[in-house]
């Protein structure tokens, strides 16, 4: 196996809200979460940044804010809103901002910042 190919090898799940429908009351309100399985992928530590790229925050409290990179194959439809989910679910991440597109590189693919709070 090549280095790329471990690399982005894991199977993750986009999640995002569903078209927009109408509730009992008329409002238009989003509609089911749509989940799309995404394989060839990875969710890695940020470019420079050593194991444990977290920060917590000092005030009385005990939130974690966690940040990652998305990586998947070109092509993929990432969104700002969107969600990236484990396949099991044990693990959420929200996506920060518009996804990046390295379409002339040796591994070719789509990256997205992605946070998770705890706490």
């Amino acid at each position: 196996m090549s280095l790329i190919s471990d690399l982005m090898s894991a199977t993750w799940v986009i999640e995002r809200a569903g078209e927009r429908v109408r509730d009992s009351t008329g409002s238009w309100v989003p509609g089911p979460r749509v989940r799309i399985r995404v394989t060839n992928c990875a969710v890695m530590s940020p470019y420079g940044v050593t194991v444990g790229s977290s920060s917590e925050e000092h005030n009385a409290s005990d939130t974690v804010t966690t940040r990652r990179v998305f990586a998947a194959p070109l092509g993929t439809d990432v969104r700002p809103a969107d969600r990236i989910a484990s396949e099991d679910g044990s693990e959420v991440w929200e996506v920060i901002g518009r996804p990046l597109v390295f379409p002339l590189t040796s591994l070719a693919r789509v990256e997205a910042s992605l946070k998770e709070v705890t706490g």
